[in-house]
């Protein structure tokens, strides 16, 4: 993203008192934000899926952006080579898949990854890594993490996935009515959450314990994977998630994160500009309706110009 920073940015310093000059100033500055909200709706965003083969990778981004992405097995082993696949939509956007391969097969192939995701990190603008719910053993990846992901998180933000939550002991429990855990197995996904958080050292806002099948806490894999993000990629991972997935909280967090990355540029320039927001408004109530426009009117209502 560094090349889509605003390095044309006009400078808020300059003489803003002439007439020619102040009109030339807002000029500038409409253009801008008419640029970097373009380049942000339509942003391709790049997500990394790690995971040994079995852990229902495939499943998890079918059930999150609704498609069909990938063929999906149970029995055939991934490739050892990283995959792409490209999810479009109708804004020219999309989002790239890279479906990549899962240490743990031997030691020769586990050093090969590592040099993979080393690679691979630094290009991606997210990672989502399945880890399912029953499995004991990931002390491969432990190392893989810490090695090539950890030193890339603060451009790369990384969310831990427990997938097959459903299958969690005792599977026989699983209130199937309603879509979701028993008490007991609640308790169980609770327990080995702190434990993955435990050996992979992470804050417990980086993990999520869902189901593809049931579609159980996808909506929460959603708004945890946008409070992650960046304030100007969060809006593209809305616009391709699956919509029964998307709560309006995530949705209003995706379009002030838009106003939040533009102040953040533009600082008291803004203020030269702000009736130009009203498009903005508009915009995001055609998008996504008047309760989620009335978030970004409190937004700029809020601002201390």
């Amino acid at each position: 993203m560094d090349e889509h920073n605003a390095t044309d940015l006009p400078d808020d310093n300059q003489d803003t008192q002439s007439d020619p000059q102040d009109i030339r100033h807002k000029r500038e500055i409409r253009e801008f934000i008419q640029r970097e909200i373009k380049r942000i709706r339509t942003y391709t965003p790049k997500i990394g899926v790690f995971g040994v083969t079995g852990v229902g990778k495939s499943s998890l981004c079918n059930a999150l952006f609704g498609r069909q992405i990938a063929e999906v097995s149970d029995v055939a082993a991934c490739t050892r080579n990283p995959q792409e696949v490209l999810v479009t939509d109708d804004e020219g956007g999309g989002l790239i898949l890279v479906d990549v391969p899962g240490v743990g097969e031997n030691l020769e192939r586990d050093k090969e990854y590592i040099e993979l995701y080393q690679r691979l990190a630094p290009e991606l603008d997210l990672i989502l890594w399945a880890i399912k719910a029953d499995d004991r053993a990931y002390a491969s990846s432990v190392q893989a993490y810490r090695t090539a992901i950890r030193p890339h998180e603060n451009k790369c933000p990384v969310v831990f996935v427990i997938t097959q939550a459903d299958k969690i002991e005792p599977c026989r429990e699983w209130d199937v009515n309603r879509r979701q855990p028993s008490g007991q197995q609640k308790h169980n996904l609770e327990v080995k959450k702190q434990h993955i958080a435990r050996e992979f050292d992470l804050a417990g806002t980086q993990l999520v314990a869902v189901s593809a099948e049931e579609n159980y806490n996808l909506d929460l894999l959603v708004s945890t994977i946008v409070a992650v993000l960046p304030n100007d990629k969060k809006a593209s991972l809305v616009r391709e998630a699956k919509e029964e997935n998307v709560s309006d909280e995530t949705i209003a967090a995706s379009e002030t994160g838009i106003l939040d990355y533009l102040a953040e540029k533009i600082g008291a320039g803004l203020f030269h500009v702000r009736e130009f927001l009203n498009d903005f408004v508009v915009d995001t109530a055609a998008r996504y309706g008047s309760k989620i426009s009335k978030v970004v009117v409190a937004w700029i209502a809020s601002k201390r110009w």
